[in-house]
C-alpha cells in the first residue's frame, strides 16, 4: 500500500526537473542566439572590410605614381607637387565617410615610411592640441599586418580585426599604385573609424539582448509549467497506484470470500452425497447424489483446484473425437498438432459444453465449433474454441450472465446453469478466458481461449 509520506521528496524531485528543464531551455536558447549574435557581427565587419577595400582600391587608382616616386626625402615637404598630393588626398578622405586619415607609404631597406598625409590629426596625447601627422619619410615602426603584406604582395588588404597604433584604433585598407610603366610605387591606406561599426552593431546587440530576455522568460515559464504539470502527473499517478492497490484488495477480499464460500459448498455437498448414498429410495439417491457431485466439481473449480498432470496430444483430434461427426467443426491451419497440457481437463470442458449431463445427449442447440490460435508466443500458444449455439433467449441470456458475472447466485440452484458454470470455473481455473457474443435473437456464440505449451520433448 503507497504511502502519502513520499509527497515532500516527490515535490523536489518534480521542483528539480523543472529547473534542470529551464537550465538546459536556457543553456540551449542563450548558446544559439550567442552564436547568431557572433555571426552577424562578422558578417557586419565582413561587410565593413570589403567596403573599406573597394573605396581604397578605387582612391589608390587616382594616385600619381611617377610623381609619388619623387617624393624620397624630407626635402620635398614644402614642394608644391607634394603639397599638391597632400591636398589630393584630403579631397578623397573627405569624400569616403567616416575615414579619419588617408596616407600613403613606402618600402626602403625593409622598413615602411610615410610619404603623404594631410588628415587633420587628433588629440591622441591628451596635451589639448591637435598631435602632428606624419612627416614625409617618417619612419613607421607600428605597421599593421595588412599594410606589411599590401606592400610585400603589392596587392590589396584589410585587417581582419581594428588595429591600434599610436594614432588611434581602426579599421585600415591598402591598396598598391604604380607608375606610369606599370611598377609598383608604394601603397594608399585609408583608416576607418570605428563609429561606423559600433553603430551597425547596436541594433544587433539590442536584438541578441531582446532574444536572451525572451528565452530566460519563456525558460521561467515552461520550467514552471514542467514542475507543475510533472507535480499533477505524479499526484495522479499516486491516485491511480492507490485506486490500483485498494483495488487489488478488494479483488483479493473477493478471491478469499469465493474459495471461502466454495469450500463450505464442498463441505455441504458431501455431506450431501454421503447422506444421499444411505436413502433407501434408489431413485432419489442417484439424483440427489449426482447434483451433490455436480455441487463438489463446481466448488472445486471455483477453488482454483486443477490437475497437475500434463501431455502432448493433438487438440483438433481430441475435440473431433468428443463431438458426433454431424457437428461441423472448423480447425485452423495454424493449430499445432500437438500441444502440452491436460488433456482430460479439456475433454471434459469440451463434454460439458455440448452434452446434457443428466441424459448424456447432445445439445439440440449446438451448431459448430471453431479452433483457432492466438497470442502464440516462443513457448506457448492461445488455443481459441468457439462454439455456436442456437437456442432461447433464456438460455443465451443464462449464459451471459455466468461468463460475465462470476458472484452470480443463480447456478448454485438451477440445475440446468450449474454444468455451465462448472466449465466457466474450470477454463479459469486453467488460466483462460471466457467471452459471450449475441449474433441475434437465436444464435449466440461462446469463446474460449485455453493456454497451452507447445510440443515438449520428453
Amino acid at each position: 500500500m503507497r504511502s502519502p509520506s513520499s509527497k515532500p521528496s516527490r515535490n523536489w524531485k518534480t521542483a528539480i526537473e523543472g529547473i534542470i528543464f529551464t537550465l538546459a531551455w536556457l543553456t540551449l536558447t542563450n548558446i544559439t542566439i550567442y552564436f547568431i549574435y557572433v555571426r552577424a557581427v562578422e558578417a557586419v565587419k565582413e561587410q565593413i572590410r570589403e567596403g573599406l577595400l573597394r573605396n581604397v582600391s578605387v582612391a589608390a587608382t587616382m594616385i600619381d605614381g611617377d610623381q609619388h616616386q619623387l617624393f624620397t626625402s624630407k626635402a620635398f615637404k614644402n614642394d608644391q607637387g607634394y603639397l599638391s598630393l597632400i591636398n589630393r588626398l584630403e579631397r578623397v578622405r573627405k569624400a569616403s565617410s567616416d575615414v579619419k586619415y588617408a596616407y600613403t607609404n613606402i618600402t626602403k631597406n625593409g622598413k615602411v615610411y610615410f610619404i603623404a598625409n594631410g588628415s587633420p590629426q587628433g588629440d591622441n596625447d591628451k596635451d589639448g592640441r591637435p598631435d602632428e601627422a606624419p612627416q614625409l619619410m617618417d619612419p613607421y615602426p607600428d605597421a599593421g599586418l595588412a599594410l606589411r603584406v599590401a606592400l610585400r604582395l603589392q596587392k590589396p588588404a584589410v585587417d581582419k580585426e581594428p588595429y591600434t597604433d599610436a594614432w588611434g584604433t581602426f579599421y585600415s585598407a591598402y591598396a598598391p599604385f604604380k607608375d606610369s610603366s606599370g611598377k609598383f610605387v608604394g601603397t594608399l591606406g585609408m583608416d576607418l573609424e570605428l563609429v561606423t561599426l559600433k553603430a551597425r552593431l547596436v541594433p544587433i546587440g539590442v536584438a541578441a539582448q531582446r532574444a536572451a530576455l525572451t528565452s530566460d522568460i519563456l525558460a521561467i515559464l515552461f520550467g514552471a509549467a514542467v514542475w507543475f504539470f510533472r507535480s499533477r502527473n505524479r499526484i495522479l499517478e499516486e491516485q491511480r497506484g492507490l485506486a490500483v492497490d485498494q483495488t487489488n484488495k478488494v479483488e483479493l477480499e473477493r478471491t478469499q470470500e469465493r474459495c471461502s464460500s466454495a469450500i463450505q459448498l464442498e463441505a455441504m455437498a458431501t455431506k450431501v452425497e454421503h447422506n444421499a448414498s444411505s436413502l433407501s429410495e434408489q431413485t432419489t439417491s442417484n439424483k440427489a447424489k449426482d447434483y451433490a457431485l455436480a455441487l463438489i466439481r463446481y466448488a472445486r473449480a471455483r477453488q482454483g483446484i486443477r490437475s497437475s498432470s500434463g501431455e502432448n496430444f493433438d487438440p483438433a483430434l481430441l475435440i473431433k473425437s468428443a463431438l458426433p461427426t454431424h457437428i461441423s467443426i472448423q480447425v485452423s491451419s495454424e493449430v499445432p498438432p500437438l500441444v502440452w497440457g491436460d488433456s482430460k481437463e479439456l475433454d471434459l470442458i469440451i463434454k460439458s459444453l455440448c452434452y446434457n449431463n443428466s441424459t448424456s445427449t447432445m445439445l439440440a442447440s449446438l451448431e459448430e465449433v471453431t479452433i483457432t490460435v492466438i497470442n502464440e508466443k516462443l513457448n506457448n500458444i492461445g488455443l481459441a474454441v468457439s462454439i455456436r449455439y442456437c437456442d432461447s433467449m433464456v438460455s443465451q441470456g443464462s449464459r451471459a450472465v455466468l461468463i460475465t458475472d462470476r458472484d452470480h447466485p443463480e447456478h448454485v440452484f438451477d440445475e440446468n446453469s450449474l454444468q455451465f458454470a462448472t466449465c466457466v470455473e474450470q477454463v479459469r481455473a486453467l488460466g483462460g478466458n471466457l467471452a459471450h457474443e449475441q449474433i441475434n435473437e437465436n444464435v449466440e456464440v461462446v469463446s474460449l481461449i485455453f493456454p497451452f505449451e507447445k510440443f515438449k520433448e520428453i
